[in-house]
């Protein structure tokens, strides 16, 4: 952890450097500055239509799919809320995330603790901050405040970005390109193609989506890629 540079003050650093990457820096910034094992970054956390822009390690990667299966879990919280959700102990029970709970019991046995922030402008909340720990760790009051900062910090940094989304359907030309397109364009483009096929809404193709990936435990993105192109 860095003692010299609070977590804000490297989440602006990043954010100094090549935008092409951005996403990516940032969650790197949240790790090296606060005691954490990954971190990830999401737009529209709380619907349908929401849109990963990173995870740093493929522990955060489930994490955030398996939140978004369930339609719930600590972000959606967090973005629902306009409060942080600190997660001090992952090992014990969550009532109040019942199927989250219990997808994670079989997934994600190396998470300890999860600290979700919500990204916000002007009382509008347009997504979340994810940490993970390995291990439980109640964060100390200086460092619960730091995490918010850097959350704060990248709120504002990624403003732009939202609104270009907002406006224009698209998100700048980020890496990893593979990963922003699979959790975006590959499950949203699935999610049109069913809804056609079925002759219901969008919002009623996604719950199929999800209700096929959590009942398979497959990832969303296989199960809509075999609705775009179904195994011959």
């Amino acid at each position: 952890m860095t003692e010299r540079f609070t977590a804000a003050d490297l989440v602006l650093s990043a954010a100094a450097d090549d935008a092409e990457d951005l996403p990516r820096r940032l969650c790197e910034a949240l790790c090296e500055g606060l005691p954490v094992d990954g971190a990830s970054l999401s737009f529209l956390t709380d619907t349908p239509y929401r849109q990963l822009l990173c995870a740093s390690n493929t522990l955060s990667l489930r994490l955030e799919e398996l939140q978004f299966l369930a339609a719930e879990g600590p972000c959606v919280t967090a973005v629902t809320s306009g409060e942080p959700v600190l997660v001090s102990d992952f090992r014990r029970p969550l009532p109040r995330w019942p199927l989250f709970e219990a997808a994670m019991q079989s997934e994600l046995r190396q998470v300890g603790a999860v600290y979700a922030f919500p990204l916000s402008f002007d009382d509008k909340v347009f997504g979340s901050v994810e940490l993970l720990r390995h291990e439980p760790l109640v964060l100390d009051e200086g460092t619960a405040e730091q995490a918010e900062t850097a959350a704060d910090t990248i709120a504002k940094v990624m403003l732009p970005a939202f609104w270009q989304l907002l406006a224009h359907g698209e998100l700048p030309l980020w890496e990893p390109a593979e990963q922003i397109d699979t959790h975006w364009g590959t499950t949203h483009q699935a999610t049109g193609k069913l809804a056609d096929r079925l002759h219901i809404t969008p919002e009623e193709a996604l719950a199929h989506l999800r209700a096929s990936a959590f009942v398979t435990g497959r990832p969303l993105p296989e199960i809509a890629q075999e609705v775009i192109d179904p195994p011959t």
